[in-house]
């Protein structure tokens, strides 16, 4: 009985551990699968590649891919392409004292990570405009960190004013 309580606790806490971390991406043009498995390549015009540096937050592993979260959805990126990263980066992010931005700009693209580098371009991107309201989670340098559709993202300071 003890044994299998150690084994819950101890796969609980690898769960949790990998819950709040990320996977730096280790290779160029890789591609997410849909289910942890090889033959399930995400494929077709709309798949994101990503490229060596980019960061997603991990989930947790299974048979030999990491459970990532892209865009508010679940995928797998095969263990080869990928190394794990302590906690996510919004561990770096600094509490505000008010609760939403409002976007200063036309045509406003979110940013994946506060640089200038990972715009989320594309048609079926949403692009902010003057006056669209977002739920703000905190700042990072010069970026304000934001939800929208159940994933963190970055709105350069310039292009948002704080509303409580």
């Amino acid at each position: 009985m003890r044994k299998i309580l150690f084994l819950l606790m101890f796969a609980f806490s690898v769960g949790c551990a990998y819950g709040q971390s990320e996977v730096v991406v280790a290779g160029d043009n890789v591609c997410l699968r849909l289910y942890p498995n090889e033959s399930s390549k995400w494929m077709g015009a709309n798949a994101p590649h990503f490229y060596t540096g980019e960061r997603l937050r991990c989930v947790g592993q299974t048979n030999g891919y990491y459970k990532v979260v892209y865009h508010g959805d679940y995928y797998y990126l095969p263990k080869r392409y990928g190394r794990p990263r302590g906690t996510t980066h919004r561990s770096t992010v600094k509490p505000v004292s008010f609760s939403y931005i409002v976007i200063s700009g036309d045509n406003v693209c979110f940013r994946t990570q506060p640089n200038e580098n990972s715009k989320v371009m594309g048609g079926q991107y949403k692009h902010l405009y003057t006056g669209d309201y977002l739920p703000c989670t905190g700042i990072v340098g010069n970026y304000y960190q934001v939800t929208y559709d159940g994933g963190y993202y970055y709105i350069p300071k310039k292009y948002g004013r704080p509303r409580y």
